[in-house]
């Protein structure tokens, strides 16, 4: 490469970064995350759809798929009290929190076995079920989007083994062709499927949630 043109690329890179930084240090819920010591800002969608919805409630067990780093784990204690617990799951292991009823396990959603280990953990069925979990974006948006959607699944199969009879499901999805079969697949388990859209995601983002409210047991 031109050695003009390799510099102004450094340049431009380092220009580019520099507006990502600003309008990060802008963004409204990533300073309120700060402020209020949670891990990340994606901890106020899950605070703004549980508030709106109240599928968390005192007391409950909760199982928190794509857990790292632990901003839902911290709003899903907050909701539960301390009679809950609140157990997270991702494949990296995560910084331990400061509650006895907060546990955290590194394992792949993927993995056959993981139902049974949750199953376990939380010495029976949970009640509720929540996913966050991305894959690493390409940049190509079909396969992107129907990755997202594998997760959605891979959840959704958790979900199915590990809930309780009534339970709620919260997981998300990305916008595309793939959305619309994702919602019927819930609609067979759940009594009522809501499209979520948090004041939290950035309306610049494709990302959508859907809650599947009072699970209706394995079918056979």
């Amino acid at each position: 490469m031109d050695t003009r043109l390799s510099q102004w690329v450094d340049l431009w890179k380092i220009v580019l970064s520099r507006r990502w930084i600003e309008k990060r240090r802008r963004d409204q819920f990533y300073k309120l995350a700060k402020e209020r010591g949670y891990r990340s800002r994606a901890g106020f969608k899950l605070l703004q759809a549980n508030r709106s919805y109240r599928f968390i409630r005192h007391g409950a067990k909760v199982v928190d798929l794509g857990a790292a780093p632990g901003g839902w784990l911290q709003v899903a204690r907050e909701a539960v009290g301390e009679s809950g617990f609140v157990l997270g799951v991702d494949t990296q292991e995560i910084k331990p929190l400061p509650w006895r009823n907060v546990i955290t396990i590194v394992a792949d959603i993927k993995d056959p076995s993981l139902p049974e280990r949750i199953r376990e953990e939380t010495s029976g069925p949970a009640d509720v079920v929540l996913s966050d979990a991305s894959p690493d974006l390409t940049g190509a948006w079909d396969l992107d989007q129907a990755r997202q959607v594998h997760l959605a699944d891979e959840s959704l199969k958790i979900a199915k083994r590990v809930l309780r009879k009534g339970g709620h499901f919260f997981v998300k999805a990305f916008h595309g062709a793939d959305l619309s079969d994702l919602r019927s697949r819930l609609a067979r388990h759940f009594q009522t499927v809501r499209i979520v859209k948090p004041p939290a995601s950035r309306s610049d983002s494709s990302e959508i949630y859907f809650l599947g409210l009072n699970y209706l047991g394995e079918r056979g």
